[in-house]
């Protein structure tokens, strides 16, 4: 992408910072700009593709057979039990390695030095 691409969509005629400052020296833009005027986007809608919508309805209920529920239980413990036994696992050792290299300098911390 070049400067070229960049400043296709602005106006010519905007002002441009010349100089570096630092400090307090901060330049002061004085030029104002007006944005053009943009027209809003036009669309039409295809009366096939554009549905009325459906008229709202008592809730249905939905109930879950309990043997599929069951059913469902031992599948999701199955497949995520394993997984999050790993995760714990996991957490803990890296929790042991953080405590590890932490401890001598949180000993030295609480002990007063020696004299």
């Amino acid at each position: 992408m070049n400067s070229d691409d960049i400043n296709q969509g602005f106006p010519q005629d905007l002002p441009v910072l010349t100089e570096v400052v630092s400090g307090d020296d901060l330049p002061t833009l004085t030029d104002i700009v007006e944005a053009p005027e943009a027209e809003a986007p036009t669309f039409e809608f295809d009366p096939v593709v554009v549905a009325e919508p459906l008229p709202l309805t008592e809730e249905m209920p939905f109930a879950v057979p309990p043997q599929l529920e069951a059913h469902l239980e031992a599948l999701f413990m199955q497949r995520l039990l394993p997984r999050l036994e790993a995760a714990q696992r996991q957490a803990i050792a890296q929790t042991w390695d953080e405590l590890q290299s932490e401890l001598p300098q949180l000993v030295r911390d609480i002990l007063p030095p020696r004299s």
